[in-house]
């Protein structure tokens, strides 16, 4: 007669502490304990399933009674699996050892009937051990019937409580126990155990095959057990792995890969042929976001620690994982996680999982197109870091590093201004504030250093708006106090002041000089290209452009509408503005174009380099460098030679942001809020 055929989990199920895989915390207490000949009467075995909680409590069971002397057995503490008190356990003929299950006997009447049985000293064993299974499944009622025999039982009594929820057993009876924790059992250890099996039972099965059903298990040996003998079912004797993930319904590793790179490549189109294909098999897309959800946390801890020996897989997956992880950045797995997860939990009660699907994944693919805005933070955070120490206003090096990449054609060695009119007039009709906002920078090089260079701060200047105008060069035709002695003119220099870098922390300058208060009658300028706008929205004085009548300034002008053809075909925007600009003088290669606001020359001056291709491109004239100034036009209700009411900034700014709709995205996306 043939032997009748027991599952695997039975059939190698441990007999001695030291057969239990991955629980030498506890194996090792209960050990010493035995051998120390203190037994607590009451134990709690707690933990997920299929890890050996049972298994231990039939071994203790064992190991106490059994009647080898200590010193000849494993350990001094291991059954001996010879004795009588052994044998009779393991062929379940032991009247001593009982097994309980507390899902069906969880009644009061039950726990009475179990407190009767107590009274009764063991027959030809050193203990009585009850053995309860789910114990969390006792009512409120058999737990408090229980309490008083559990507090003091008969001496040659022990309790073994096993439960796969100790949070369910009430409080009385966790502080009658000595209480042990199992752990999930690793996959490296599920699998050495399955190559032992294989090796006892003579089976055939690479490393791909054992690792997918210990994950399979997800931390039971008992589940893995149970996969194993259905691997061995569908393939006999020879385990593959590529039959093996179509039986155990396992999405194979390269469909996970394979998202990952459609996500890196941003291929949409192959990210829905990918979910196509996973409909088509009969895959779980539960189970794939599942799998999929593990696929991105493998790339981030071999991305972060660069160590893949946390990573549940096989040696050559594992350096897969390492090559495939260096082809993403930190936050963006961290972002795909935060994707994956939120597409499982809709999936859960979704009533169209594929479009649950197939959204998460694209949303995945154009996730990575989001740019980064923590690195944006920290490069504002440094910039204003500089601004605080003052270094962006007062050195070239310092702003130059932190300057755009485009570069503007570098000036002539040195080329003198045309020369300024006898009677320079201050402009008034060109201020543009918007252009006090995009650049601030502008105004700095018309700072008058009055205090001492161990008195000034820099940081005043960029905190206190005002302090702008006091620094400005009064014009030559400016009132003098009486009290006040008159300046002397500064001589002219050769060649003009080096342009100031462009920083994101300049000094905002929003408001104009009040006029003054008595003003006494003086000469008027000529009008005409006279003054300007230093570009920040404070007033400076600029000498007036002859316009000049050369044959290589005929020629610009010749050529200019078709200059501002090609500029409209680099930005509409920038042709209409060039439109409005006028070449008046070309000297040292310098050419000289009025525009009429401090608008129209921000926005040619950030694209010169463009412009400078074209111009050269139609014409033979060198022109090295363009100069832009505003026009000295009056405003038709406002005598030429007065100034402006002062700006408010606080108010502008808020009427640029009820009609500005970037001004206003602004504040409401970033949570901004007007202050000066």
């Amino acid at each position: 007669m043939s032997q009748r055929y027991l599952v695997t989990a039975r059939k190698y199920r441990p007999m001695l502490f030291g057969e239990l895989v991955a629980q030498e915390h506890v194996t090792e207490t209960l050990k010493n304990a035995i051998r120390l000949n203190r037994l607590a009467h009451a134990y709690l075995f707690s933990g997920p399933r299929g890890v050996g909680k049972t298994t231990a409590a039939r071994i203790l069971a064992k190991a106490i009674n059994c009647t080898t002397p200590p010193e000849q057995r494993i350990d001094a503490a291991e059954p001996c699996r010879q004795c009588e008190s052994c044998r009779s356990f393991e062929e379940g003929r032991n009247l001593n050892i009982f097994e309980i299950d507390a899902a069906s006997n969880n009644k009061v009447e039950d726990v009475r009937e179990l407190r009767d049985t107590v009274r009764i000293p063991p027959q030809g064993s050193r203990k009585k051990v009850y053995i309860i299974d789910e114990v969390h499944m006792l009512s409120n009622a058999a737990f408090n019937a229980l309490l008083k025999t559990l507090e003091e039982p008969p001496p040659y009594v022990l309790f073994i409580f096993a439960t796969t929820e100790p949070n369910k057993v009430l409080p009385t009876i966790l502080s009658r126990c000595q209480r042990f924790d199992f752990r999930r059992i690793p996959v490296p250890e599920i699998v050495t155990r399955l190559e032992g099996i294989c090796a006892e039972e003579g089976i055939r099965a690479d490393e791909a095959s054992l690792v997918l059903i210990a994950r399979k298990g997800d931390g039971a040996l008992r589940d893995s057990l149970s996969a194993f003998d259905q691997a061995v079912s569908l393939c006999g004797d020879d385990l593959r792995y590529t039959e093996l993930a179509q039986a155990l319904g396992v999405v194979d590793t390269d469909l996970f890969f394979e998202t990952s790179r459609y996500v890196h490549e941003r291929d949409s189109a192959g990210m829905l042929r990918l979910v196509d294909n996973l409909v088509r098999s009969g895959y779980d897309l539960q189970e794939f976001l599942s799998g999929l959800a593990e696929h991105l946390r493998n790339l981030l801890v071999a991305l972060t620690t660069g160590d893949t020996s946390l990573i549940e897989a096989t040696e050559a997956t594992r350096q897969r994982y390492a090559e495939n992880a260096r082809l993403f950045e930190e936050s963006e797995l961290l972002r795909l996680l935060m994707v994956a997860g939120d597409t499982e939990e809709a999936l859960k009660n979704s009533t169209h999982p594929r479009l649950k699907l197939e959204t998460g994944l694209l949303k995945m693919v154009g996730l990575s197109r989001a740019a980064d805005l923590r690195q944006a933070l920290q490069k504002l955070e440094s910039l204003e870091q500089l601004a605080r120490e003052g270094k962006l206003n007062g050195s070239t090096e310092t702003a130059a590093s932190h300057a755009p990449a485009t570069r503007e054609p570098a000036r002539p060695a040195a080329h003198p201004l045309p020369e300024p009119s006898s009677s320079p007039q201050v402009a008034t009709s060109g201020h543009n504030p918007q252009s006090a906002i995009r650049n601030p920078q502008s105004a700095l090089p018309d700072f008058n250093p009055q205090p001492a260079a161990s008195e000034r701060n820099p940081q005043s200047e960029i905190r206190n708006p005002q302090s702008v105008i006091h620094h400005l060069h009064p014009p030559q035709n400016a009132p003098v106090a009486d009290d006040e002695p008159p300046q002397t003119p500064e001589p002219e220099q050769s060649a003009p002041a080096p342009r100031p870098a462009l920083s994101l922390f300049g000094a905002p300058a929003l408001s104009l000089a009040r006029p003054p208060q008595n003003p006494r009658p003086g000469p008027t300028g000529p009008t005409g290209p006279a003054a300007m706008f230093a570009g920040s929205g404070a007033l400076a004085v600029v000498p007036d452009v002859q316009p000049s009548a050369t044959a290589d300034l005929e020629e610009i002008r010749a050529v200019w509408p078709d200059f501002v053809q090609q500029a409209k075909q680099v930005a509409i925007r920038v042709g209409a503005v060039l439109g409005e600009g006028e070449p008046v003088a070309l000297e040292s290669g310098t050419l000289t174009v009025t525009v009429p606001t401090p608008f129209h020359k921000q926005l040619l001056e950030d694209h010169r380099d463009v412009l400078h291709r074209h111009l050269a491109a139609l014409t033979s004239v060198p022109v090295s460098y363009f100069q832009y100034i505003v026009r000295n036009d009056p405003a038709p209700d406002q005598p030429a030679g007065t100034a402006k009411e002062e700006v408010n900034p606080a108010e502008y700014l808020k009427q640029r942001a009820a009609k500005d709709p970037v001004v206003r995205a602004i504040i409401e996306h970033f949570g901004g809020e007007i202050v000066w």
